[in-house]
């Protein structure tokens, strides 16, 4: 199989995690009435709405990723992740549902493509092990094919309807189906639809994905949520039921069938930013005349396109940006609407060429002619749609919307606005001004126009009422107008307090990587700086980062950025300085390094020199399992291992080959991670401890190959406790001995707080501007009370705190430290009005005494101490928040 280079992003691998500890959780209450309501009210602590038709013990769940977050990515790791952590089976069956058969062609074509993402998703787990089959091709299906691996059949929810042409094939019997029935236990059989009139099982489709207890997945799940689509679900006995959507069924009323989504995990459109997924702000600009509309559109597009060229020059990506135009549909009895045809004439008779104008919709099907829009062969820089575009049209050149006549509701937008968001490779762009979206409407009502936006974001899009606010911009054209490269920009001049000796501005400039530098100019006796270009947001970061040590030039390089980029002061957050953030070093070999576990863990580590015994004291073959006893309740009525019952069935539908020790040792190392640690010495340990299970318990082989998935998990959670303790006594024993070797400072790249890069999960609600100094518009991720929320306030109000961030965990752009087994990430980043930064991590009564909350302390202290007074650690415990007053009065300048 080819290399794919591909890399899943913190917020996709974070949904993954979500979905990975759901599922677990669905082990621990498989003997719940309903383990799958029981996970999810833990995990999320919401409450579960249960679908009706569907079994009570089947998670249905939804991952709610906005338009243009990579949902079908994540629906392709998902497989590997249920079977692992759910199922426990090598060879899942998925039954994968599409809305339409557009969307189904795409899907099949990227699942086969052995060089595509998604299809890397499966391998990461499957490997070649895979078969990917349309449903026309499912009615020949192979049991080979059914049992070697992940089976992933591809279809239309509509194709599996029985009131539907193609769905009576699923449910028609089918001689070629013949050899997936035969030798079935009567338990099996049971479960199944039989020929009318008889008990012979029926070959069908349908009774081959119920022997199988298929994984469902529903892409754009939102169209499948009706009482008809939930029977036809139910109809295929499925293990899981995985929705994927940007706008989940919130609403419940079932009385007029509606039931929601139980959304397990949800990601925001700072998120999306940050990872430079999407095109935000929305810049948007409207005119009451149409004709003007129309023509401001055009020279926007036209002013990206010279960015694009610039892109291209200085990094080889092509963009060509096209303008997506929503015009009306026709209407008999009102001859003035604003139709495909009326705007394809006024683009014509404004001197644009007919090949560069693609139509769809109204009985236009021009996209379809086109086999790749993103070709730099392809002319069209122009689309004119009117509702809805083809279904499964993806171009992330579409930068422009332009509705010809005024917005009247959110659905008039939705369906389209989407379109105009993916950014070009999932990359951002040197040129800044290809990294947002535009959009141009006949209005004379900016405000309301924008709102119309807003709701479109999120109704049509999935993103966050809370979070849109920032995300519609006013726009004028001279805001995106000379940018391009033969284009010099002049900053103001340095303050008098700023100069610095010639060899500190010198040594900056020299930080500078070489095509910036080239670009950068500083005159000594102007006290100026020039820059050939726009600079972009890395450009000034870089540029900031270098001219630290110059008192001024921070915030002259912010405005400079601005100027470059024709950027309104309006657009960007208040001119504050830049807030970097000294990150611990140490150091090694003669050389300063960011602070990592790299530096306390040998690697790899001898896993094979651990002792096996603890493996062999704590697993255990439930006897009652063994002796084939069935529970009773306090009730007296039959109590049901749902999950259990579930794997049972599975391992039912599957003939597996005999057992020997060394493919069983194989397996199981196959299943657990351990970058750590060499194959050699894995296996050598999963072999001993068999060994030691077996002589100590009397297990035979085969009754520890008949629970292997039990003996799998058992292992890994053995391996990562041997490995916590080694990660512990090293991270304790470097401190003591190497203290002398930590620095904190510029001479280690530092932490530079960007917006552009703040995603928080979840935006607090400051409306009522409880918080006055967050550095950021947005505050993330904190709750609205309790002692964290009481601890921020007293931060925010403290007299000598300038400004402060909510400092995230595990996004791109935050704080961490390192400590014994992960990265430390505090709560709060505080700048002093003295200059000096102040490091708070808030811990109730209950946590403070663990030994991961010392670990926490002694890196956070080590790195305050390793500044010689410029920074600052503390712990408050308890509601001390009077803890903050004394650090910063023992270590005051």
């Amino acid at each position: 199989m080819a290399a794919v280079n591909f890399e899943l992003r913190g917020y996709q691998t974070a949904a993954l995690n979500a979905l990975r500890g759901y599922l677990r959780r669905m082990n621990r209450f498989a003997e719940e009435d309903n383990p799958a309501q029981a996970a999810f009210q833990v995990q999320t602590n919401s409450p579960y709405a249960t679908a009706p038709e569907v079994g009570a013990g089947v998670p249905y769940i939804c991952i709610r990723i906005p338009t243009g977050g990579g949902k079908t990515i994540l629906a392709a790791y998902s497989i590997g992740i249920a079977a692992r952590d759910y199922l426990q089976a090598d060879n899942p069956m998925v039954l994968w549902l599409v809305p339409s058969t557009a969307i189904l062609d795409q899907t099949l074509a990227a699942l086969r493509n052995e060089d595509h993402p998604y299809r890397a998703g499966l391998a990461a787990d499957f490997g070649r092990n895979v078969s990917v089959l349309s449903v026309s091709e499912a009615l020949s299906l192979s049991r080979a094919d059914a049992t070697g691996g992940a089976c992933v059949i591809v279809g239309t929810i509509q194709a599996f309807r029985r009131d539907d042409t193609t769905g009576l094939n699923v449910f028609k019997p089918n001689g070629s189906l013949m050899d997936h029935f035969s030798g079935l236990d009567p338990s099996q059989a049971a479960r199944l639809d039989k020929i009318e009139g008889g008990d012979t099982v029926a070959y069908t489709l349908a009774n081959l994905l119920r022997l199988h207890r298929p994984m469902v997945i529903v892409d754009e799940a939102h169209n499948a949520r009706t009482e008809l689509s939930f029977k036809t679900l139910a109809a295929f006995d499925p293990s899981i039921i995985l929705e994927m959507t940007a706008t989940p069924q919130t609403r419940s009323n079932p009385d007029r069938g509606e039931y929601p989504s139980n959304v397990l995990f949800h990601v925001s459109a700072a998120e999306l930013k940050a990872e430079d997924m999407v095109k935000l702000p929305i810049r948007l600009n409207t005119d009451r005349d149409w004709l003007q509309v129309v023509g401001q559109a055009r020279d926007c597009r036209a002013m990206l396109e010279e960015a694009a060229k610039a892109e291209r020059a200085a990094t080889g990506e092509y963009i060509r940006p096209i303008i997506l135009f929503q015009a009306q549909s026709k209407l008999a009895a009102d001859p003035d609407r604003l139709t495909i045809e009326k705007v394809y004439g006024a683009l014509r008779e404004a001197g644009v060429p007919e090949g560069q104008i693609a139509r769809h919709g109204g009985g236009f099907k021009e996209l379809d002619a086109i086999a790749d829009i993103a070709s730099p062969d392809c002319p069209v820089r122009y689309v004119i749609t009117m509702q809805a575009l083809r279904e499964g049209w993806d171009c992330p050149f579409a930068y422009v919307l332009c509705s010809v006549a005024a917005l009247t509701s959110a659905t008039a937008v939705e369906q389209i606005l989407g379109r105009v968001l993916r950014m070009p490779k999932a990359k951002r762009k040197s040129q800044d001004v290809l990294n947002r979206a535009y959009a141009f409407v006949t209005s004379d009502n900016f405000q309301e126009t924008a709102e119309k936006l807003k709701d479109g974001l999120v109704e049509g899009a999935g993103f966050n009422r809370m979070e849109v606010k920032e995300l519609v911009k006013q726009l004028e054209l001279a805001d995106i107008a000379a940018t391009q490269t033969p284009f010099t920009y002049r900053s103001e001049a340095l303050p008098d307090e700023a100069l610095a000796p010639v060899e500190v501005v010198e040594s900056a400039l020299a930080q500078l990587p070489p095509k910036l530098q080239a670009r950068v100019l500083f005159t000594p006796e102007s006290r100026t700086f020039e820059v050939s270009g726009a600079l972009s947001s890395q450009d000034r970061t870089v540029l900031q980062l270098a001219f630290a040590p110059v008192r001024g030039a921070d915030r002259i390089i912010d405005r400079l950025y601005r100027k470059s980029n024709r950027i309104m002061d309006s657009e960007l957050p208040a001119d504050l300085p830049p807030f970097i953030v000294p990150r611990l070093a140490i150091r090694h070999q003669g050389a300063l390094e960011l602070f990592t576990q790299d530096h306390f863990l040998d690697l790899p580590w001898d896993l094979a020199s651990c002792d096996p015994n603890p493996f062999a004291d704590r697993f255990t073959i439930d006897a009652r399992t063994m002796t084939g006893e069935i529970d009773v309740s306090d009730k007296g009525a039959m109590k049901i291992d749902y999950v259990g019952q579930l794997r049972d069935q599975l391992a039912l539908a599957i003939q597996e080959s005999a057992w020997t020790l060394p493919r069983l040792v194989n397996w199981i190392d196959r299943g657990i991670k351990h970058e750590d640690v060499t194959k050699p010495a894995a296996r050598i340990f999963i072999h001993r401890a068999l060994d030691t299970v077996m002589a100590r318990k009397g297990y035979t082989l085969d009754q520890l190959a008949r629970y292997k998935y039990e003996v799998r998990r058992v292992m890994a959670e053995e391996i990562q406790k041997h490995r916590e303790t080694r990660e512990v006594g090293a991270f304790a024993a470097l401190f003591p001995a190497q203290a002398d070797t930590f620095v904190t400072g510029a001479e280690i790249e530092p932490l530079l707080f960007d917006e552009a890069k703040y995603a928080p999960t979840s935006v607090f609600n400051n409306q009522a501007g409880t918080f006055k100094r967050h550095y950021f518009a947005q505050i993330g991720d904190m709750k609205d009370r309790g002692e964290e929320y009481d601890c921020a306030l007293y931060i925010d109000r403290h007299p000598k705190t300038e400004f402060w961030v909510r400092n995230l965990v595990r996004k791109p752009n935050t704080f961490w430290l390192q400590t014994a087994q992960d990265k430390f990430y505090p709560d709060f980043i505080v700048k002093l009005r003295d200059g000096r930064i102040l490091v708070v991590e808030y811990k109730g009564k209950t946590f403070a005494q663990l030994d991961s909350e010392k670990d926490k302390k002694i890196v956070g202290e080590t790195w305050a101490e390793a500044s010689v007074g410029k920074c600052l650690f503390v712990m408050p415990v308890a509601r001390d928040f009077a803890a903050i007053d004394r650090v910063i009065e023992q270590s005051g300048v």
